[in-house]
């Protein structure tokens, strides 16, 4: 690895000259580029940001001082200027290293921060923390773009403003995108920067015009402070954040390590908060990344580095949406669709070149996304709002209060339900069933297989008042034939019958619990096996299974507090039945990343798990053999 083997901390990346640097960045992309290949992960934005990485470490001495990286996929090379790279192999795999900074893992992870838009929240606070008790040192935020168009880095900058903390210093990495462009007003504000060429000379200019002026006296400073300012607007225009009274640094080239070191270093001597603007590229240095028009390669499975070509296609959940979305939105022209700056991981490339007109990425601002759609759904609109579960969470609150509460025909389409694998707790879909069931008039639904996704899309865009529908990351064998008819609301189905035990199922442990009642019947037990694809409302034939069957058995994945199982009891309690229940769920605890497969495993929500828990329930003892 040459250089790169010598690197195993802050201090050894100091040592090095200008020229060495330049040839460790050539291997740390090289690296990242043989390495992400094998284990997938986020690939383009950290190759964006190795200069970047590097003088922020020579500059600052962490942990000392403190950085804060939003959002944490961009902290690959972070990760292995602390002494991660022999673990790379591992990276995203289950016991390896996280796809995110990890407080685990290193003193140099401040926080696991894997959603966007709160670095500017945790770095403030930490800065702030730090004058009151008089700790040492600088905190620094890293913050994308398109994290910036978040409604928490608002807030944030807000009261940046008001507080002043002269310790804290505000990156921002501006490669013009987020999964996609950066769209938004701000996004037009950083890009006319970009070009505007006057920045790149006016601190110079103003400095040397100061030179010239004879001012004397007791008002020279005043006045001097006053001919500055007016220099500055005739020079240039105004950023947002001087607006604001923040101070602003920038342009830099973000791949001049040069440039990016001296400029931190002015920053630190500045003795106020300031926002160095740093304009990088993603993907810089891989061909196949810069050149992808789709998303830059952001985030990749396994690929040929020689290409960038993924190593192996499959048709997804989210494929199939996209296809039905498309094909209903042809047939209903009220029919729009919101993602938060997410439209390629939401299946909704083909809709935005179909129907631009009806296509919104509000940016990562998941909180207005929904409120948007409200309004959008009071003028007569039928909104789709496309969002993975984890990120869902987000906007909880308006949820209820802007379109639960008004009843409107929202449809909100919940990618990545469940447990989704390597990219771990922060983006598992584990929570979704608990929290939106409490929500009153939204009706809650998970298709076991495509084609019941298909069917459901078309009963929520023929329904009114909103309806979420909860799916997995995996693969499907095939697009089902389009158009489906939609089903009954709050109609489950038997799928097999049995008389020892009933199963109840939702989602993709249909599946599981049809081959767990398989194996069942290899040990003597008879399990009946219904798909609840309704968690709300539930179907009321639900007591009629229950008088029917000695034992119920609940199967989600979703964690066991509040979720399906708890809707069941709540149900059957009344009739007396709740003591039949038994429920099968996830923990309640943070999941760590690894196969998706694996962690179900891990929590007994495999086929045979399911039918262990089974054959307990109704015979009281552990089966001889293993099921």
């Amino acid at each position: 690895m040459g250089l790169l083997a010598e690197i195993n901390s802050p201090t050894d990346l100091k040592r090095l000259d200008q020229q060495q640097l330049t040839q460790l960045a050539s291997e740390v992309r090289a690296f990242l580029v043989e390495q992400i290949a094998k284990t997938g992960g986020h690939l383009s934005p950290n190759l964006g940001v190795v200069e970047l990485t590097f003088a922020l470490h020579r500059v600052f001495d962490s942990p000392k001082d403190a950085i804060v990286w939003d959002t944490g996929h961009q902290a690959y090379v972070h990760k292995m200027v602390t002494g991660r790279t022999s673990a790379f192999a591992s990276l995203r795999q289950r016991d390896g290293l996280s796809g995110y900074p990890s407080r685990r893992e290193s003193e140099h992870d401040v926080v696991e921060n894997s959603h966007a838009s709160t670095s500017l929240s945790y770095a403030l606070g930490i800065a702030e923390a730090r004058l009151r008790k008089r700790t040492p040192g600088h905190v620094v935020a890293v913050i994308g773009d398109g994290a910036l168009t978040g409604g928490m880095a608002y807030e944030a900058l807000n009261q940046v403003a008001h507080l002043q903390p002269p310790n804290l210093i505000i990156v921002i990495n501006d490669n013009g995108r987020s999964y996609a462009p950066t769209v938004g007003g701000l996004a037009r504000h950083l890009s006319q920067l970009r070009v505007d060429p006057r920045y790149e000379s006016i601190k110079d200019d103003i400095s040397r015009l100061l030179r010239d002026l004879p001012l004397v006296g007791s008002t020279a400073d005043q006045a001097a402070y006053r001919v500055k300012e007016g220099l500055k607007q005739l020079l240039q225009p105004s950023t947002v954040f001087e607006s604001l009274g923040i101070k602003y640094a920038g342009l830099v080239d973000g791949h001049d390590e040069q440039a990016l070191e001296e400029v931190l270093r002015r920053a630190t001597r500045l003795r106020e908060p300031v926002v160095v603007h740093v304009v990088t590229e993603k993907g810089h240095g891989y061909g196949p990344a810069v050149e992808d028009e789709i998303d830059k390669l952001h985030g990749v499975s396994a690929f040929d580095p020689l290409t960038g070509h993924p190593l192996r296609t499959e048709l997804t959940y989210t494929d199939v949406f996209g296809e039905a979305l498309l094909a209903t939105a042809a047939r209903h022209p009220d029919v729009c669709a919101i993602t938060a700056a997410m439209a390629s991981s939401t299946g909704l490339l083909n809709f935005a070149k179909e129907f631009p007109e009806r296509f919104f990425d509000v940016g990562i601002c998941e909180q207005h996304g929904v409120t948007f759609a409200a309004g959008l759904a009071m003028a007569g609109s039928r909104p789709v709002v496309c969002i993975y579960s984890t990120f869902l969470a987000r906007a909880f609150d308006q949820t209820i209060m802007d379109v639960a509460l008004h009843k409107l025909p929202v449809v909100f389409i919940i990618d990545r339900a469940g447990v989704t694998g390597p990219d771990g707790s922060s983006h598992h879909g584990v929570f979704d069933l608990s929290y939106l069931r409490l929500i009153p008039n939204l009706k809650v639904a998970a298709p076991a297989d495509a084609t019941e996704l298909c069917a459901l899309l078309e009963t929520a865009l023929s329904t009114d008042g909103p309806i979420a529908i909860r799916f997995p990351r995996g693969p499907v064998p095939s697009t089902p034939d389009l158009p489906v008819e939609p089903l009954p609301v709050g109609r489950w189905e038997e799928i097999r019958k049995g008389d020892d035990a009933v199963i109840f199922a939702v989602g993709r442990m249909v599946g599981v619990a049809k081959e767990a009642a398989e194996r069942l019947d290899t040990m003597g037990l008879s399990c009946a096996v219904v798909n609840a694809r309704w968690i709300k409302p539930m179907d009321p034939r639900i007591t009629d299974w229950a008088r029917s069957h000695e034992v119920v058995v609940t199967v989600e994945d979703n964690v066991g507090a509040g979720g399906f199982g708890g809707a069941v009891l709540e149900a059957l309690a009344p009739h007396g039945l709740a003591g039949r229940v038994r429920t099968i769920a996830l923990p309640d605890q943070f999941l760590p990343h690894g196969k998706a497969a694996d962690i179900l495993k891990e929590h007994g929500l495999d086929a045979a798990g399911v039918a262990r828990g089974v054959y307990t329930a109704v015979r009281g003892g552990v089966p001889a053999e293993n099921p």
